[in-house]
C-alpha cells in the first residue's frame, strides 16, 4: 500500500494532520495549488478526470497525515500545522489518508509568524482555533489511528545521497565539452547512458501526470536533459543549460531566505484566487 493509497472503507471521520502555505491575506494555500480553504467544510476536486475524488486510479483528494512523525518529512510543517477532519470518501494508506471533505479544526503558527499576519488568519477562519504550541495543538485535537497506518522508522538517507551524487555526475556530464566526451570511450558511454535513463524519466512523469508533484518532477528531468545534450550545440547549448542555472539560483536563493532571523514564509496574493467549494 503506498503512503497515501488504498482502498480501506472507513466510517465517521478521521482527524488527521497536515501544512499548508500562508497568504498575505491570511488564505490558507495547499502546497501546490492555488486553491484556498474555507473556513467551513472543504469539498475536493479532481481536474484531470471526471470522477468524484478521491480515487483509487487517481492521486486528487484533500492530503492529511496520520502522525506527526509521518509528517514531519513535510518541510513545511516546521512553520505551518493543522489538524483537519476528513469525511466523505476517504482512502486510508499507511501514512495518512486522501479525502472527499475536510474542515480545518486547529491551527498552530511558527512563533515567527507575524502578529498582523495571525489577525488575518484568524479572521479568515473564524471557527478554527490557533494554538501557540503543537503539543496543546494535538491536545485538543488527537489524531485518528487507522490499521493501515505503519510507523515511520529513521528517515534513510541513503536514497537522497545516491541521487545527489548522481545528479552532480549528470551535471558533470553536461558541463563537458563535447570533444571531450567523445575524446573518452567511458565518458562517451555514461553520457549516452545517462541522456537515455533522465529522458525516459521525462517521459515517465509526462505520460503519469496526475498530481502536481508529478508535472514538477517532469520539468525538472527536462530541464536536466537539456543541460545532457547541451554539449552537441557547443556554445549555443548555453541557452539549454539557462532553466538549470536559473533553478539553482532560486533554490539557493530560497534556502539562504530561510536562515534570516526571524524568518516565516508567506506567499504573494494572487490576482485570481480559486476557493474550494464549500458547504456549511
Amino acid at each position: 500500500m503506498q503512503p497515501f493509497a488504498g482502498a480501506e472503507p472507513l466510517v465517521g471521520e478521521v482527524v488527521a494532520l497536515r501544512t499548508f502555505r500562508v497568504e498575505e491575506s491570511g488564505l490558507l494555500l495547499p502546497l501546490y495549488s492555488e486553491q484556498s480553504w474555507t473556513s467551513e467544510q472543504n469539498t475536493a476536486t479532481c481536474t484531470l478526470g471526471n470522477h468524484q475524488a478521491p480515487a483509487d486510479n487517481c492521486d486528487c483528494g484533500f492530503y492529511a497525515y496520520g502522525s506527526p512523525r509521518a509528517a514531519a518529512q513535510n518541510r513545511g510543517m516546521r512553520y505551518v500545522q493543522a489538524v483537519v477532519s476528513c469525511w466523505g470518501g476517504v482512502v486510508a494508506g499507511t501514512q495518512g489518508v486522501r479525502a472527499q471533505h475536510a474542515r480545518i479544526d486547529g491551527l498552530w503558527l511558527h512563533p515567527e509568524a507575524p502578529p498582523w499576519l495571525r489577525k488575518r488568519v484568524a479572521a479568515r477562519y473564524p471557527s478554527t482555533r490557533l494554538y501557540d504550541t503543537v503539543d496543546a495543538l494535538l491536545t485538543a485535537h488527537p489524531l485518528s489511528v487507522l490499521p493501515s497506518y505503519t510507523p515511520v522508522g529513521p528517515r534513510d538517507r541513503r536514497p537522497q545521497l545516491a541521487a545527489g551524487i548522481a545528479g552532480s555526475a549528470g551535471l558533470a556530464l553536461g558541463a563537458l565539452p563535447l570533444d571531450v566526451l567523445r575524446g573518452s570511450a567511458v565518458l562517451w558511454a555514461c553520457w549516452l547512458a545517462a541522456v537515455g535513463l533522465v529522458g525516459a524519466a521525462t517521459l515517465w512523469c509526462c505520460l503519469g501526470a496526475r498530481f502536481p508533484g508529478r508535472l514538477v518532477a517532469a520539468g525538472i528531468a527536462f530541464a536536466l536533459t537539456a543541460w545532457l545534450v547541451a554539449p552537441l550545440f557547443g556554445l549555443a547549448g548555453w541557452l539549454l543549460r539557462l532553466p538549470v542555472l536559473r533553478g539553482a539560483l532560486v533554490a539557493v536563493g530560497s534556502f539562504l531566505l530561510t536562515l534570516r532571523p526571524h524568518y516565516f514564509p508567506v506567499v504573494t496574493p494572487k490576482r485570481e484566487r480559486v476557493y474550494y467549494t464549500a458547504r456549511a
